[in-house]
């Protein structure tokens, strides 16, 4: 288990700049994609829980900042009811693909029009009980708040200060979260039993060992052990190491589907970080496979080091 003061040193890189004009314009769109959120999981009577960005902030469980995105949870058998009624309002997936190379915990939702994403989740890492145990833990100490002049439902101030802090600890490059980690560990010293007893029942003590043991009050408890998703994201540098591990880890029934998609994505897949990619031609696709074919094969040594080194660590 890393020391928190290894995850905090590594928060020391620079974060990429945004015009002042963009972030203004993004970030007002926030809470109208709040407000849209609500009424649309109203309107299919289904629970949704924004968490993140300024919900976070209205509840006094993040720093103030701008948000590029709006982030909110939900049962895994309410996704595609959110989805297609969203959809029918100019919003779709990034990728639409579930894939088996590299399976995840959120969907991505764009609009043309909108100059901020929409980011879906059915799980939290971080949060490793049952996830529909722990989304109806969450709901069950929710709170309301007013974003875009409608009233929406999020995570309570403790709860959110557990998904602020996770979310900082996934990731470690980006320097803004530094500032994250302070933050809740100033909230938690207040009460840190409470929040011990929080993260047990959300099955977050693996993750949040780190923190619980700088803490007199419960340096002394059972802290657990990270699970290998978590240590995965924490540590892997390389997307190419976290599809090699999933690959070694899913039944051999489902090894040549994950193995395909791995190899040779989809349109959908390629194109994640640049959209345009969507409206290449075949051939400039086919080209796009082939160098990053190419760079997962030269890069290939660095990756089955960096895979030994983690499971040299998780079997240590």
């Amino acid at each position: 288990m890393a020391p928190l003061h290894f995850l905090l040193a590594a928060m020391s890189s620079p974060v990429q700049a945004t015009s002042a004009g963009e972030v203004f314009r993004i970030n007002e769109s926030i809470p109208l994609s709040a407000a849209l959120i609500s009424h649309v999981a109203a309107e299919c009577n289904i629970r949704v829980l924004l968490i993140k960005g300024p919900a976070a902030t209205l509840v006094g469980a993040r720093p103030e900042r701008p948000s590029l995105d709006l982030d909110v949870l939900l049962q895994r058998s309410d996704l595609n009811t959110l989805l297609d009624a969203l959809e029918l309002r100019g919003w779709e997936a990034r990728i639409r693909e579930v894939s088996e190379a590299f399976p995840d915990h959120s969907t991505t939702l764009i609009n043309p029009g909108w100059p901020s994403d929409i980011d879906v989740h059915w799980r939290f890492p971080g949060f490793y009980e049952d996830e529909s145990e722990v989304f109806e833990r969450l709901w069950s100490a929710r709170q309301s708040i007013e974003l875009g002049g409608r009233t929406a439902w999020t995570l309570s101030r403790n709860d959110g200060l557990l998904v602020t802090l996770l979310h900082a600890l996934r990731s470690p490059a980006k320097g803004v979260l530094h500032e994250d980690v302070s933050f809740c560990l100033r909230e938690i010293t207040a009460s840190p039993r409470e929040h011990y007893d929080r993260a047990f029942e959300l099955g977050a003590l693996g993750p949040l060992g780190p923190v619980f043991a700088m803490l007199p009050e419960t340096r002394s408890l059972d802290l657990g052990e990270p699970p290998l998703d978590w240590v995965l994201r924490t540590t892997a540098q390389r997307s190419a190491t976290l599809r090699l591990f999933h690959l070694i880890e899913i039944p051999w029934s489902r090894k040549p589907a994950a193995l395909w998609q791995a190899l040779v994505p989809s349109r959908e897949s390629i194109s994640w970080h640049d959209l345009e990619l969507r409206d290449t031609n075949y051939w400039q696709q086919t080209s796009f496979r082939f160098r990053r074919l190419w760079r997962s094969l030269t890069e290939g040594v660095q990756t089955l080091k960096e895979v030994r080194e983690i499971r040299a660590r998780i079997h240590k």
